[in-house]
């Protein structure tokens, strides 16, 4: 299975999270995604001014696994796995492994309270809202006295002081990350605009003044009020830095190479070959009609040579363009501890409209008559991916269940944005009278992917319309036509 939850990154990069989950009792499971970017003309984004090289500069993937799945009701119990894991590598510390056991349980905490809050939000209800809020709440505290109920076992085993370092940096991080769900939760269930929420806040308020008073002891940085930039410096590099280190566990060791590093140089020989026959037959045709050391024989010898560079030019350039289309550009090893578990194969080039397949182009829906009457095609971009994994390779990482890997793929869409107009245009508003009353609107362009998944024979495509200006990317929603 392909799922893939698309979001605004920041103002100029979309990102694309792209799970990988193979299927139970395979070997390996092999899965394709082709994204087709359609690029409007006047953009001026072709092959000419926008290259390989620059593409793969402005795009950043990442290998990661999949969190191991748990309700945040399941970590409240004590004989819950990670609680479980958690426990046993504080009574018997080891170095290496205590500290893998406090990323995945950190991790496994934040990704358990992200679901929960993202279900809690997609109600429509206030009355089943607060009841969930007031769940979390309630199981955010017990995870966090769980947590740290583990400090005086960690203490009294041996060398126990030693792992302290990593156990805080695991406080820390669940404390950060308690907090600003709690904070959401708040903007979420307004008082103002959900009366019932009246009754939850004060059980909020009495988390967050434990919370900022254990914060206070324990000297963690804390978000301060104030709206100059500088404020909260210290505490987002903190913050940053702490996600990092949780997170360093489930992200995967890349070891990138080009895939056609072999093809290109025999296609480079052929060039050069072709090339060579042709100037040798030339020589050769002069030498026995004029003979040696004549002047019809010493022009036709440079001409020659002056056709056979630009010959073996114009070959290479077919190959290498050909190579790109047909073949992928790099290949990419997914290793964990000299165990091979999977590998990604990509690749990258425009394309002709015309030579993008029915479905794709179907799936793209260019209906709009004042674009397509004026005969103005798109400009295709096709990023290809192919990966391989293991499934059995996958299951041995970890004690955990793992589901299957993640791909985090962000585009920097800056370079799209260099020949935009400005990001607002002056409007002149007619309210029926001659005063001058002038308005501004915003100057928007769209960028349409549509992404082909197959797996386990089934092939799917997905559509993502992306609105942007010369100050950002605007929005991301997903076009589901039938």
């Amino acid at each position: 299975m392909i799922n893939i939850k698309p979001k605004i990154h920041d103002s100029n990069t979309l990102e694309f999270k792209v799970g990988f989950v193979p299927q139970d009792g395979v070997i390996y499971n092999d899965f394709y995604m082709n994204t087709w970017i359609y690029i409007p003309e006047v953009l001026d984004v072709n092959r000419h001014t926008y290259s390989k090289d620059t593409f793969y500069r402005d795009t950043i993937s990442h290998m990661r696994l999949i969190t191991p799945r748990y309700l945040l009701s399941e970590l409240i119990y004590k004989h819950s796995l990670p609680f479980q894991r958690m426990k046993q590598a504080c009574e018997n510390p080891a170095e290496g492994e205590f500290e893998t056991e406090v990323k995945m349980y950190c991790s496994i905490v934040k990704s358990s309270l992200r679901d929960a809050y993202a279900q809690m939000a997609l109600h429509s209800n206030s009355d089943a809202q607060e009841h969930l809020a007031c769940d979390i709440v309630d199981n955010v505290r017990t995870v966090l006295d769980m947590y740290r109920s583990l400090r005086d076992e960690l203490f009294h085993s041996p060398g126990g002081t030693a792992m302290v370092v990593f156990y805080d940096f695991g406080d820390e991080f669940i404390s950060n990350v308690a907090e600003q769900y709690m904070g959401r939760i708040v903007k979420l269930l307004h008082p103002h605009e959900h009366p019932g929420s009246s009754q939850l806040l004060p059980s909020i308020t009495h988390l967050l003044e434990n919370e900022h008073m254990y914060r206070q002891r324990k000297g963690f940085l804390s978000v301060k009020p104030g709206d100059s930039p500088g404020t909260n410096r210290k505490f987002v590099y903190r913050a940053s830095q702490l996600k990092k280190y949780i997170e360093s566990n489930l992200y995967l060791p890349t070891h990138k190479r080009s895939n056609t590093v072999f093809l290109e140089q025999v296609a480079f020989s052929v060039a050069a070959g072709i090339s060579m026959v042709f100037a040798t037959v030339v020589s050769f045709a002069f030498q026995q009609t004029y003979g040696n050391f004549t002047l019809p024989f010493f022009i036709a010898l440079v001409i020659s040579y002056m056709f056979k560079d630009r010959i073996k030019d114009l070959i290479r350039n077919y190959f290498a363009h050909g190579l790109g289309s047909r073949f992928y550009d790099y290949r990419i090893t997914l290793r964990v501890n000299n165990r091979v578990i999977g590998r990604v194969k990509e690749g990258f080039d425009f394309v002709s409209p015309q030579d993008v397949s029915r479905h794709v182009n179907e799936k793209r829906a260019r209906r709009n008559p004042l674009v397509v009457n004026r005969g103005v095609d798109e400009q295709v971009i096709q990023y290809r991916k192919r990966v391989h994994l293991k499934r059995k390779a996958v299951d041995q990482l970890s004690a955990y269940p793992i589901n299957g890997i993640n791909n985090i793929v962000r585009f920097n869409l800056f370079g799209f944005m260099r020949k935009m107009d400005n990001p607002t245009m002056p409007l002149f508003v007619n309210d029926g009278e001659a005063t001058e009353h002038f308005t501004h609107g915003e100057k928007t362009y769209y960028l349409n992917f549509v992404v082909q998944c197959k797996y386990e024979g089934i092939s799917e495509y997905k559509r993502y319309r992306v609105c942007l200006g010369r100050d950002g990317i605007k929005d991301i929603k997903t076009i589901d036509e039938r």
